[in-house]
């Protein structure tokens, strides 16, 4: 298997014979490391594809979690709207419309995962990212791709520690998850709650929800030594 990928997702990306799939080899792994276990709840997925290219990755989100899931994609160019498949649902339309993918959702009738691999635009990615993961089931996951563009200036509106991209953002979401014991407010005290996790790797983040418990501490075994 190529790059050492041998996960489920990798076999059926590198065993594709469809439309074309556009994707980094080392995020095969992950996917089906944060996946895996949506095929064993016995119900049908719902997921939504920022990003739709040719449509490929669609067609392997559908191998991969089976004829019953819910298979959307949203993209701005107007082609993709006339990708003809009985399996996948495209909708055209900005990242950026909270209006357009706030509808997307009601009509899936909710959503378990998000993958943006859409413009890779910063502000897009904010917008998306503010409008979606409320709205993502209490144990939804949420995955935001070739972050490496988060350092590209420009188009891409990055930099190093450049305020407002993803990867900055995500720092912002990690404070957010502490906040009870820093005790500051920050764009994400909406949700902090609910974010279980934030897994970083290269070019790619994975924030899982959970529903909410209160964190607590405890003891248990048998001291070693009378503390002073």
């Amino acid at each position: 298997m190529l790059n050492g990928a041998t996960s489920q997702v990798a076999k059926l990306f590198y065993g594709h014979k469809g439309r074309l799939i556009d994707k980094w080899g080392h995020y095969l792994d992950i996917y089906d490391r944060h996946f895996n276990h949506f095929r064993k709840t016995g119900r049908a997925v719902r997921l939504l594809e920022i990003g739709v290219y040719h449509g490929g990755s669609l067609q392997l989100w559908r191998q991969y979690f089976g004829p019953e899931a819910l298979i959307f994609g949203i993209d701005i160019d107007p082609r993709c709207g006339e990708i003809a498949d009985p399996d996948i649902c495209i909708r055209v339309g900005s990242q950026a419309d909270p209006e357009f993918l706030k509808g997307v959702v009601r009509e899936m009738g909710g959503v378990d995962i998000v993958i943006d691999d859409g413009s890779h635009i910063a502000s897009h990615q904010r917008k998306s990212l503010e409008i979606l993961l409320p709205l993502l089931d209490p144990c939804g996951v949420y995955v935001a791709e070739d972050l490496h563009t988060s350092y590209f200036r420009g188009c891409c509106e990055g930099g190093f520690g450049r305020h407002g991209t993803f990867i900055e953002e995500v720092k912002v979401l990690i404070d957010g998850i502490h906040e009870t014991y820093h005790g500051k407010k920050t764009p994400f005290s909406n949700v902090r709650q609910s974010v279980d996790s934030v897994h970083v790797y290269d070019s790619l983040v994975v924030i899982e929800k959970k529903p909410p418990q209160r964190p607590f501490h405890t003891k248990v075994g048998t001291p070693s030594f009378q503390r002073d």
